[in-house]
This record gives structure tokens, sequence and C-alpha cells, in this order.
């Protein structure tokens, strides 16, 4: 690509009748193919040469490139190296060429400045192939890490789980020794008591398993029959060191799970302990859990958990469940957290069925 400064006049014939040129420019990037292939003779004096490519003047058999301002970067290893080998007739001393730009090489000649601009360009070659293949690395590794994470997880958890274990060695953590009967109280719908076995007992309650460590109250089995069934909720939610709410559609129609988790509530805020897990299961709204004063409360001001709906991240959610029974976190009393008692037979407004997904596969 050239520019030319101004009209100039070019002269195609000489005394020898060789086509020549004769061009000026303020600023020259001579590339190969810029002139036709019959030129023998080409004036380029008083130019601006700045990375000019050798096959360009591969025609010629007379180049005049006196009083140009060279631009002496790594961008003219090849010009030079074909400044010395090449059978061209230069009408002018090569050695009178010497280097405009930069300031720092204002007067060098160009053949001194070409014995110290191949470890230049070879510098910067090395730098920009390890800045590609670093670059490249790093992209391909996030992409591999990000896959590998997507469909893995879960068995990543399992595995860091398992060193963890072997490093520390420490015992086993189980809940502490206090004055109550049960560790955790789950509080569900009936309708949801094959999930709620499938999915949690099989997992928390020792009766189930010998690698459970918690000792859970539920009302199947620890209900005493014939009891007030509202003394029975009261009693478990004071025996118990956590109470576990799985909130469903169905727990949602239930007056007396709803009472249950108001009493769980009073209790949080009488002893100003967190005692109340909430754990929503199913696929339920966030508007849905607004509808009830008493859970929009919890809800809009503390965490709560989520049954995970990828398998793969089962795992994680029973060690941050078991983390939250075993834990012990005082919270602030806020006056607008104070639950309106709920009548036991209430019926919430008419929503439709949905029944939980079946997860028997999955807890076991």
């Amino acid at each position: 690509m050239f520019f030319p400064v101004c009209t100039r006049t070019t002269r195609v014939e000489d005394s020898m009748r060789t086509p020549a040129l004769q061009l000026v420019f303020i600023g020259l990037y001579l590339q190969r193919d810029v002139f036709p292939g019959s030129l023998k003779r080409l004036d380029l004096s008083n130019n601006f040469l700045a990375s000019p490519d050798p096959m360009t003047f591969q025609s010629l058999l007379f180049l005049n490139l006196a009083g140009n301002w060279f631009h002496c970067d790594c961008n003219m290893e090849s010009f030079l190296k074909w400044l010395n080998t090449t059978n061209v007739n230069f009408l002018s001393p090569t050695k009178e060429y010497t280097c405009e730009f930069p300031a720092a090489l204002h007067g060098v000649s160009l053949l001194e400045y070409g014995k110290s601009i191949k470890p230049c360009e070879k510098d910067v070659q090395d730098l920009k192939f390890a800045l590609f293949m670093f670059s490249a690395l790093l992209i391909i590794t996030v992409i591999i890490s990000g896959i590998i994470y997507a469909r893995l997880r879960g068995q990543i958890f399992i595995i860091y789980k398992k060193i963890v274990g072997r490093v520390l060695k420490g015992p086993k953590q189980t809940p502490p020794v206090e004055e109550v009967q049960y560790d955790v109280f789950l509080c569900f719908s009936n309708s949801d008591y094959q999930w709620v076995e499938d999915a949690l007992l099989n997992k928390l309650d020792n009766q189930f398993s010998e690698e459970n460590i918690f000792h859970c109250c539920f009302e199947a089995r620890d209900f005493l029959p014939g009891e007030d069934h509202l003394s029975n909720i009261r009693d478990a939610i004071w025996g118990s060191r956590k109470t576990v709410c799985i909130i469903s559609k169905e727990f949602l129609k239930d007056g007396w799970c709803l009472e249950a988790f108001t009493l769980a509530q009073g209790r949080m805020l009488e002893e100003l302990t967190n005692v109340l897990i909430m754990l929503v299961v199913g696929k339920l709204a966030p508007y849905q859990l607004m509808k009830y004063n008493a859970i929009r409360a919890l809800a809009q001001k503390r965490e709560y958990l989520i049954w995970p709906e990828d398998p793969q991240d089962l795992e994680w959610f029973y060690e941050r469940l078991t983390s939250q029974i075993l834990k012990d976190t005082k919270v602030k009393k806020i006056a607008e957290d104070k639950p309106q008692p709920a009548e036991p037979n209430a019926q919430p407004e008419h929503e439709d069925n949905i029944k939980l997904e079946n997860l028997r596969e999955i807890a076991m």
C-alpha cells in the first residue's frame, strides 16, 4: 500500500530505453506485486520507506533509494538481508542508507542495524508464540474444567469428602448430647410420606441405616396414639434439637403442618436460636410461599434449602442439611417475624395438585 504526495512527472523510458518509473511518497509500505513485472528501473529517492517487501524489487535491474527516511524496526529484517545479497544495481551507495526513525537509531547505517535485528525479531516472535500458547491452554483448561464440573460434580464431591476424611482422620461427627428426646423433628404432610422416607429418612434416621447419625421424630412412628394432635406436635418440636419442615404443595394445604411451622417459628423467636430449617420441595414458585404469613416472614429474611433437581447435587445437599442440623446459630429477633396463629383446620386457597416426583431410586 502506498500514498503519493502529489502528482509528479513519471517517466516510462530513459536513454537506455529501459522501462523506468520515478515516484515520490510521504509514506511507503511497499508490498509484492505493486509494480508490473516488466519494470526494470525504479527511482524511489527521497521517500519514507517503512516496511518494504524485497519481492517488490525482484524484476528490477536498477534501483535508487537515495535520501530515504527508513523506519528501522524488527520488520526490516527481510529487506536488510536482501540488501546484502541482491544483484540489483543501486544508483547510490548502500552504505549511505541510514535509519531516520526511531530517534534512538537516527543516523545508524542500515548495514550496521541489520547485524542486530535478528535477535529482536526472534524475541518478539517467541513472546507472541508464548502468549498464544498460554492463552490457548488457559481457554482449553477453563472449557474442559467447566464440562467436567457440569457432568461429574457429584462424583468430584464424593471423592473430595473421602480425601478430606482420610487426611483429617477425625472422629465421625455426631450430634451433641442434650436433654432432648430427638435430634430432629421432620414435619411434613402425610401425603408426602413415601417421598420423605425414600429421600430423607433413609439418609438421616439411625433406624433406617447404621451409617445415619440422627434420631428423627416423625408422626407415623413417634406420635402417641390417642393423644391430642396439637400436643403431639408441640412435644415433638420442643423435644427435638431442630425442626425440619418439608414445604411442598401438600404441606401448604395441610392446616396442621402450617400450625407446626408456626409453633417451630415461635420457639425459634423465643430461644433466639435457629431451630427451624425450611426445605422447599417440588415446583413451588416464590409467590406461593408468600401467601402464608409465617412462611413469608422466614423466607424473606433467612436462607432456606431447596431440594436439588440434578441427582449429582444430592450428596452436596445431604452434607449441607446435616451441617445445618448440627450447627447452632443465633438469630436476631425481628418484630415482623412474630408469627400469627394458624387454625389447625384452616384450608388455604385451592391450588392444583402436583405430586412430588418419585425419588426412590435417587435417594437409594
